[in-house]
């Protein structure tokens, strides 16, 4: 499969990873519901796919190692994996001069808790809470690319997560709602790939955990993911980057005291390769600046695949 048929189905399902994980120390801390950082990383988000139905699978490997880093809490780490698979719509609609997609996203996730690591606090783990929950769906309505010409893209879309997944006591799934609007820039050429992905997360108000079981909202954020990648044949690879900053407070009583502005950078590296019908990238990271953020090393891969598209029309043969 070209890169450019690939770029919505690896694209979406990397905005699926959204809905299954966040870092967040201050927005609500220990919750699931904002973008994960790097998610998006390996995709042309501004470009669209042809016409069709695709699907894929995205998983992240998170918090391989990072207990107790910069200014994370000593000793505390949140191993997890987790899972997203989307349903994509590549609708072959023109709005506004755009190309119009539209997208639905489950993602599922397991991981635990531990406070306590061997590499950084001198102590061995131990287990203080566990999950496998299935995360709250995430919506993608509008999705529109335009084609800038010269192997430049750039896109718009409208997103939201809705609070219904699975919930129990002591599930890190939250009773919020997440409003995300993104826009990314891409360039696409027959040896280079690259691309700056935007998010911003604006999040409706919770019961919550961050502040003694209060009601509180949690603080807005602004997510980048960026990449450049060389293609050789088959193969591609490159650097990555990305970074979060919270850009309001969460709101709530005791909220100021209890819970900081949270920001976080991490830079790394991908490598790819196209099978034809599936595109298979794997990629790493590991933060180089952080506050009050859980995160370190972090490796994802991703695949994805096509499963229907539309005939192409027939060429009309005259009869002689």
């Amino acid at each position: 499969m070209t890169r450019l048929k690939q770029v919505v189905v690896g694209g979406l399902t990397a905005l699926a990873m959204g809905a299954a994980a966040s870092s967040a120390f201050a927005m609500e801390s220990g919750t699931f519901q904002n973008r994960l950082n790097g998610a998006t990383i390996g995709i042309p988000a501004g470009a669209a796919a042809p016409p069709g139905l695709y699907s894929g699978l995205e998983t992240a490997y998170l918090g391989v190692t990072g207990g107790g880093k910069g200014n994370q809490a000593p000793g505390l780490a949140l191993p997890a994996i987790a899972n997203a698979v989307p349903i994509v719509w590549s609708t072959g609609w023109n709005f506004l001069g755009a190309n119009f997609s539209m997208v639905a996203v489950q993602a599922w996730y397991m991981g635990f808790v531990s406070v306590g690591n061997p590499v950084f606090s001198g102590t061995y783990p131990v287990t203080v809470g566990s999950f496998d929950v299935v995360a709250n769906t995430f919506w993608s309505p509008i999705n529109l690319s335009w084609n800038l010409g010269g192997g430049w893209f750039v896109s718009a879309s409208f997103n939201f997560v809705a609070p219904d997944g699975s919930r129990y006591t002591g599930t890190p799934n939250p009773d919020y709602w997440t409003i995300e609007p993104a826009a990314a820039l891409s360039y696409i050429n027959a040896n280079w790939v690259a691309s700056a992905n935007f998010y911003y997360d604006i999040n409706t108000k919770s019961a919550g955990t961050c502040c003694a079981g209060t009601t509180v909202t949690s603080g807005n954020a602004l997510y980048g993911d960026f990449f450049a990648a060389y293609k050789l044949g088959k193969w591609e690879f490159g650097p990555v980057a990305y970074f979060e900053a919270q850009t309001t407070a969460d709101t709530g009583p005791g909220c100021p005291a209890a819970c900081g502005m949270l920001s976080n950078v991490a830079v790394g590296g991908l490598v790819g390769y196209d099978f034809g019908p599936v595109d298979i990238q794997v990629w790493v990271t590991d933060s180089v600046a952080r506050q009050n953020a859980i995160d370190g090393v972090n490796v994802w891969t991703r695949l994805g695949f096509r499963i229907w598209a539309p005939e192409a029309a027939k060429p009309l043969v005259a009869k002689n």
